[in-house]
């Protein structure tokens, strides 16, 4: 059984959320997907709330979020007594382990200089063409032309189950291109940097390393509840910038791109951050079944790359 918060949030730590937007629905989304996917259990929702509390978000909210969510079918609720508790979906889980490739995986693997290419048909519904294209922007892909989506390292299987999920497999072409040796580069790096906006996101990764590296050298240290809250935001931040990132080539690069060192330091900090900030789940958060599952195994392996 968890018990009260032993120690709260310090002010001091709270301060890194001064200025940032913190929406209940993304945030319950952070915490699903990095507390709740690597053990899939069914939380209850009073420590959901205990969980968001310290972000800002009061217990009206995150039952608002709780209801959005499972209507988007993100979250599954399984009402046990008076109590309700909430896991990911099987169509949620899938979008967080999709996004969590991306988010713990660390650097670009060597490119082989080949695109993957999605080509929608133009008659295809409009739902199903938002949801698509909004699946596909959280993978990494960037619209090139209308209909028109590209990734330099696209996760064939993961772009396999989005395209079957939006139902679309009867409306999109999945091609292969490849630069010719013979023309420059220059003209596909301006289109890379226009294309995903890399300006916007060089701002976007110098923001987050300005907010989180004055934590760093301390990570370890943190009690308990700091621990968790820095973890969290860490995630939560870095996600946000991250899912605007494609993660591109180094040769589509700029030779000073933050990115590099932004992902250096999250792995740094998470790594120094999990002991204590796991600690803290355990003493707070209940589930419908048992005990919260010890995955410190599974979640030291992230950012194993970066």
């Amino acid at each position: 059984m968890a018990t009260p918060d032993p120690d709260p949030v310090s002010p001091r730590v709270t301060r890194l959320a001064r200025g940032l937007k913190l929406g209940a629905n993304s945030m319950l989304v952070t915490l699903f997907g990095d507390v709740v996917a690597p053990r899939p259990q069914a939380v209850w929702l009073g420590s959901l709330i205990r969980l968001a509390a310290p972000f800002g978000i009061n217990d009206r909210l995150v039952r608002t979020a709780t209801f959005r969510l499972t209507a988007d079918d993100w979250l599954a609720a399984t009402r046990i007594g008076r109590r309700s508790y909430y896991g990911l979906s099987e169509a949620g889980l899938q979008r967080v382990l999709h996004a969590g490739k991306r988010i713990y995986a660390g650097d670009a693997p060597e490119w082989d200089g080949r695109w993957t290419l999605v080509l929608v048909r133009g008659d295809v519904r409009a739902t199903v063409r938002q949801r698509l294209k909004r699946e596909l922007l959280w993978e990494g892909f960037g619209a090139i032309a209308p209909g028109v989506m590209a990734h330099p390292n696209a996760d064939l299987a993961s772009l396999r189950e989005i395209i079957q999920a939006a139902r679309a497999q009867e409306y999109v072409a999945v091609m292969e291109a490849s630069s010719l040796e013979a023309f420059s580069l220059r003209p596909l790096q301006a289109l890379m940097h226009q294309t995903f906006k890399l300006g916007d996101v060089a701002d976007a990764w110098q923001a987050l390393l300005r907010r989180f590296s004055p934590v760093a050298e301390e990570a370890a240290q943190l009690a308990p509840a700091d621990a968790f809250f820095v973890r969290t935001l860490l995630v939560h931040e870095y996600r946000r910038v991250l899912l605007r990132d494609p993660n591109l080539p180094e040769v589509l690069l700029p030779a000073d791109w933050p990115g590099r060192t932004a992902r250096g330091m999250c792995s740094a900090v998470y790594g120094a951050l999990l002991e204590a900030s796991e600690a803290y789940l355990h003493g707070v958060v209940e589930v419908a079944d048992g005990a919260l599952v010890d995955a410190k195994r599974a979640l030291r392996k992230r950012f194993t790359h970066a």
